[in-house]
């Protein structure tokens, strides 16, 4: 057994992929239960490769069944797919006296076998995943984290979430967290506090000292990529690109990193030191940030290529507000919902007097109302073309935003501004009957006719929704799809100019969304963007196939583990007055104690 040795393997071309540590057979192995702490660089090698690789077995898999099980070292399952298509083919054979339905059905399944076995090859083994991961846009382990938690390593915890998600801190206040609404726990009680745990992680884990480590050898220089938005998505991708070693220059028109996590995010909600945790980390790793440098026209294309970029990646996010037909400017009493935010967010808020209207249904339309009650709005009103069920904004933030004053007007459409001396005075608007969406998915709503009727506004704050601003880009750039997953696609030029492999990812995409599906889109381009550009360095990368998870007791269910544990809260009515923070994080007793509720069903799969 002397070959299990650590030493021994990594003289025969093994890595410590961190999956596992190398121990003799029968001892404790630990798989994704790892701090992050090892190895970070090899682990993001060995998930390109493993990727490679599946991609390969599945077209060899397309050629016969099989083939790609044998590519991929599946040897025994390789056998078995290459010969069960030759033994369904020789009973159609055996049996065959003329076409009848069951020689059709036959070689229906000859023709299922052929799918299954790409299938199988192109998907590879499955490991166990609990709902809560799967779940999660991000892939983040959370029954590993939160094991780490249990066991009072925060530190370790916070790395294992950096794995796959840059934005501990952020997402740990700021999520959908789809994670809960799949927690096996929702079937006897309530579910785990996910979301709050990882804050919890994020916060205790900063403070403990946590380091970046890329593993690059030193004098060895890596690919320079250039990243245009430092958002959610550029900044995930920046992050990936320099754990893989390469050096990155990150360009924003804003003076400081964060997109709309910096200038959009309420202190409220998401004070702005727990920003500056995750984005202090990210450029730790020896990133360079270009502020105020407008893409299209302080950079381009060719002049990144003549500085001698190897790569580009667009991740400019939607940063132009959507406005409604008949709106005015800010001195007629109409504001747009990002710049509004911004302005508060630098503490240069707009004036708002008397009766505010926000128009939109979504989470910056929550934000917006929740900060005019702070700004001493008289009154305000939420007005969307949505039912309360079918609003897009998060149903917990909605009905903080209700406890804090706000009234909301649903089933409402815009027909027309009402102005008196050149300002706003209110608007007539439309009863909804249903909303549809056109086939490019454009919305439509269904008017009730003659159910006119006039809300009063002083102010008027459009939130319904932002787009992107592409008109950089050459006339005619086609896309690529990498990563349709993730929304990764690679830019073509028509004529071949310029020459520098340019790709696009995250929001400016696929619309607006939230922080942790752009997160994993900017993850996957700057995965992609390495193995195109150091296919090499990827093909060297070696790591075993078999390893075990470390032995974990049975979690017994016991009756208070039904009852899930919540952070303290300040009231609506001292959350109102001022921009403090409205959820307070977990202690250490409650992380711990929500942490114990955990099923581990990852380990029981």
């Amino acid at each position: 057994m002397d070959f299990l040795r650590p030493e021994n393997l990594l003289r025969f071309g093994y890595k410590d992929c961190v999956l596992c540590e190398v121990e003799r057979p029968g001892e404790e192995k630990p798989c994704r239960n790892c701090s992050g702490r090892l190895g970070q660089r090899d682990r993001l090698l060995w998930e390109i490769r493993r990727d490679r690789i599946r991609r390969t077995a599945g077209k060899l898999s397309l050629v016969y069944p099989g083939l790609g099980h044998l590519y991929s070292g599946r040897i025994v399952y390789g056998i078995f797919w290459a010969l069960l298509l030759p033994l369904s083919l020789g009973l159609v054979l055996n049996v065959w006296s003329g076409i009848t339905f069951g020689h059709g059905f036959l070689l229906l399944e000859a023709g299922m076998i052929w799918w299954m076995a790409w299938v199988d090859a192109r998907r590879g083994p499955r490991e166990p995943v609990a709902p809560c991961e799967d779940a999660c846009p991000s892939g983040i382990r959370v029954p590993d984290y939160i094991a780490l938690v249990r066991e009072g390593r925060p530190v370790e915890a916070l790395a294992l979430v950096h794995d796959k998600l840059p934005f501990a801190a952020f997402c740990g206040r700021a999520c959908p967290h789809p994670c809960e609404q799949k927690c096996v726990r929702n079937e006897c009680g309530a579910p785990i506090s996910i979301m709050a745990i990882k804050r919890y992680a994020a916060d205790f884990g900063y403070g403990g000292g946590i380091s970046p480590s890329s593993e690059v050898a030193e004098g060895v220089p890596g690919p320079r990529v250039a990243v245009v938005g430092a958002g959610a998505a550029g900044l995930s991708a920046a992050n990936t690109l320099a754990r893989l070693g390469a050096r990155v220059t990150v360009l924003d028109p804003n003076e400081e990193p964060g997109g709309m996590m910096r200038y959009g995010a309420m202190e409220f909600r998401f004070p702005q030191e727990a920003l500056l945790s995750d984005v202090k980390h990210i450029f730790s790793r020896g990133l360079h940030f270009r502020g105020g440098t407008t893409f299209g026209k302080d950079a381009t294309f060719s002049s990144l290529e003549r500085e001698g970029f190897d790569a580009v990646l667009i991740a400019v996010g939607t940063r132009d507000a959507v406005r409604l037909p008949g709106a005015g400017g800010e001195d007629q009493g109409f504001h747009d919902a990002l710049s509004f935010l911004a302005r508060v967010r630098k503490r240069r808020p707009p004036h708002l007097r008397g009766r505010v209207v926000v128009v939109g249904g979504g989470n910056v339309a929550i934000d917006v109302a929740r900060a005019a009650l702070r700004m001493e709005a008289s009154d305000v009103t939420i007005a969307c073309i949505e039912s309360r069920e079918t609003m897009p904004a998060f149903s917990w933030e909605v009905e903080e935003a209700i406890a804090e004053g706000a009234k909301l007007l649903t089933n409402t459409a815009v027909k027309r501004f009402l102005l008196a001396d050149g300002m706003v005075t209110a608007f007539e608007a439309l009863q909804v009957e249903r909303v549809d969406f056109d086939p490019k998915g454009r919305i439509l709503p269904r008017t009730v006719s003659g159910s006119e009727f006039e809300v009063p506004a002083d102010a008027v704050v459009m939130a319904i929704g932002s787009r992107a601003d592409l008109s950089f880009l050459p006339e005619g750039a086609a896309r690529k799809a990498v990563d349709p997953r993730h929304h990764v696609f690679r830019l073509q030029f028509p004529g071949g100019e310029p020459k520098i492999p340019a790709y696009i990812c995250g929001d400016c995409v696929r619309g607006p969304g939230t922080v942790v599906e752009a997160s994993a889109s900017g993850r996957a381009a700057g995965l992609n963007i390495f193995e195109d550009l150091c296919v090499e360095e990827v093909d060297k990368m070696h790591c075993r196939d078999n390893y075990r998870r470390r032995h974990e007791p049975h979690v017994n269910d016991r009756p208070e583990w039904r009852v899930r544990r919540r952070a303290e809260r300040l009231s609506p009515g001292a959350g109102r007055r001022n921009f403090e923070e409205v959820e307070k994080g977990f202690t250490d007793l409650c992380a711990r104690e929500e942490s114990e509720r955990c099923a581990r069903c990852n380990l029981s799969l």
